[in-house]
């Protein structure tokens, strides 16, 4: 697909609702009819040199990995009903073209709209959906918000690089350096010291999800206690 014309995707900052940067791992673009988002891992886009044109940490490296991550885990969950349709993959270069509906959770929420009205069940769908993605083994640190569009009363899951299995949620720290923002280096802090050079996401994880998500006004730790059987440190 030809991208020459798409528009870069920006969130809504939670707290003063401008537009902002999504994540710090690919170019996201959505097509002029808002039908096709695309995932551009290609590691010279300009997405995600806004802010800082050198970002020496985010390598070639870095973005392959997580064009594989991202990969990995749609093939995986393909078959789940909230897991977006992948239309065609750029392996040449890199990229990944899902179907796309509209908006994200974040815009409706921080436009001042109520989710309620586009999806009437959504925290029930949003419980379901960790919780399914816990018992198959996988913690999904990409749990905000700007992840999440709704078709039809349902919620669909996109930023699939954010997975690391339950069993070994180690990461190499030079693939997190290359994408966490200036904003969220205390998040790695809170996962201790390295261990063997890694980093311990699972303790990402917990701290996501018990303490620092929110979903407008509403905490994410009610999902924590029906996860863990316990209620979050914070």
């Amino acid at each position: 697909m030809n991208i020459d014309n798409w528009t870069p995707f920006y969130k809504l900052d939670s707290e003063d609702h401008t537009r902002c940067m999504a994540q710090q791992t690919y170019e996201p673009l959505i097509n002029p009819e808002r039908t096709v988002f695309c995932a551009n891992y290609d590691w010279a886009n300009k997405y995600q040199r806004h802010e800082d044109p050198i970002r020496e940490l985010y390598t070639p490296e870095v973005v392959d990995y997580f064009f594989e991550k991202e990969l990995f885990y749609l093939e995986r969950f393909k078959d789940k009903s909230y897991t977006p349709r992948i239309l065609e993959v750029d392996y040449d270069k890199k990229r990944i073209f899902l179907e796309w509906h509209g908006e994200t959770c974040n815009e409706i929420i921080y436009s001042g709209r109520k989710l309620e009205n586009y999806c009437p069940t959504w925290r029930e769908q949003l419980h379901d959906i960790m919780l399914d993605q816990y018992d198959e083994g996988i913690y999904k640190l990409t749990m905000y918000p700007h992840c999440y569009f709704i078709h039809w009363g349902k919620l669909h899951v996109i930023d699939w690089y954010g997975c690391v299995p339950v069993s070994d949620p180690f990461i190499e720290a030079k693939y997190m350096d290359g994408i966490i923002h200036r904003t969220a280096l205390f998040r790695l802090q809170e996962t201790g010291d390295l261990i063997n050079g890694r980093y311990n996401l699972e303790n990402m994880f917990k701290g996501s999800l018990g303490q620092h998500v929110k979903w407008g006004d509403e905490s994410m730790a009610w999902i924590y206690e029906s996860i863990f059987g316990v209620k979050p440190n914070v």
